[in-house]
């Protein structure tokens, strides 16, 4: 017997804070689970009534003459109670965060001379109430250039948003708040009079944007909606001339169903794509044939009506590519 409290006397001052420690961490981390399924003021608020009323207990606790094994485990039971509880309420009453909306991806560049020459170009299209990745590429060596947003159609309007001002060859990704549906005027806050542009934002306005870049279309698969126009933006990121084409099989006999003069980038432009039966379709470079891929043209999803869906990646950006990629 006297061997056995003799162990036990040594094991307890191990066991016992390796034993508080792990039921802390256990508490720990179903509060931390507790604060990230709710709002983040909701969590603050959480946090706060939880902290008083473990302080609370602890006071209570730490003012009895003695302090058994007991109060202490109480102690830890109510500090575990309280902040389930609290969290509990929160998301009762608040409810759970909100998801965060896919952010539009559009892109905007300042090509060398933009000072002069103005942005790739003066015509952006946007999803509207909806997060924006504006991705800006300033080609211009040495200068600085970058992109302003404001709440009109010019720059006496207030400024909704003033991006970082970075200077060439250099990328930048804004992070732009949603916008209402409605036109926004642009431009760069170094060269405010020659690189202007407008933003639109409206539903469908986004499209689909092709990007060609190293002689290759960035998809080999585009899908529009049966018999209704579709937005397209053409990016081309090569100093080359390139242009995109819609013909009715890999032929690319007769006349196109839809098509544009080639241009040298690196410039975007945008174009209507013309209502389209159902069915598929061939598109290529007419310069370089190689660049090719196939055009789907399907219904638009139940309770879409006639709006143009963005590419399969997500609203704004380009449509995804088959597993043979482009060109």
């Amino acid at each position: 017997m006297s061997d056995g409290h003799e162990r036990e006397s040594l094991l307890l001052p191990i066991l016992i804070p390796v034993g508080a420690l792990a039921v802390i961490g256990v508490v720990l981390y179903a509060f931390s689970r507790v604060l990230l399924a709710v709002k983040p003021n909701a969590a603050t608020a959480i946090a706060l009534v939880a902290a008083a009323g473990i302080m609370a207990v602890a006071a209570f606790v730490a003012s009895r003459k003695h302090v058994t094994g007991g109060a202490l485990g109480g102690f830890v039971g109510a500090a575990a109670g309280i902040s389930m509880l609290a969290g509990g309420i929160a998301i009762a009453v608040i409810g759970p965060p909100e998801e965060e909306a896919e952010p539009f991806h559009v892109t905007l560049a300042a090509p060398e001379g933009a000072a002069s020459s103005g942005f790739s170009t003066d015509a952006l299209s946007v999803e509207p109430d909806a997060p924006i990745d504006l991705e800006f590429d300033n080609q211009d060596p040495g200068v600085g250039h970058n992109v302003q947003i404001f709440d009109g159609a010019d720059e006496s309007a207030p400024i909704l948003f003033d991006g970082a001002v970075i200077t060439g060859p250099a990328k930048e990704t804004y992070h732009v708040d949603p916008l209402a549906e409605g036109d926004f005027f642009f431009n760069c806050r170094i060269h405010p009079t020659t690189m202007t542009g407008t933003i639109t934002a409206a539903p469908g306005a986004g499209g689909l944007t092709v990007v060609a870049e190293n002689t290759e279309f960035d998809t080999a698969e585009l899908t529009l909606p049966a018999e209704t126009p579709t937005a397209l933006t053409f990016d081309n990121r090569d100093p080359a001339p390139h242009n995109l084409a819609i013909y009715e099989d890999d032929t690319a006999s007769g006349e196109p169903l839809f098509t544009f003069e080639p241009f040298a980038g690196p410039l975007a432009e945008p174009f209507e794509v013309s209502a389209l039966a159902e069915g598929e379709y061939y598109f290529r470079c007419d310069v370089h044939p190689t660049m090719e891929g196939t055009v789907v043209v399907a219904p638009p999803p139940p309770g879409e009506g006639g709006s143009a869906p963005p590419g399969e990646g997500g609203p704004g950006e380009s449509p995804s590519a088959s597993p043979e990629g482009g060109g």
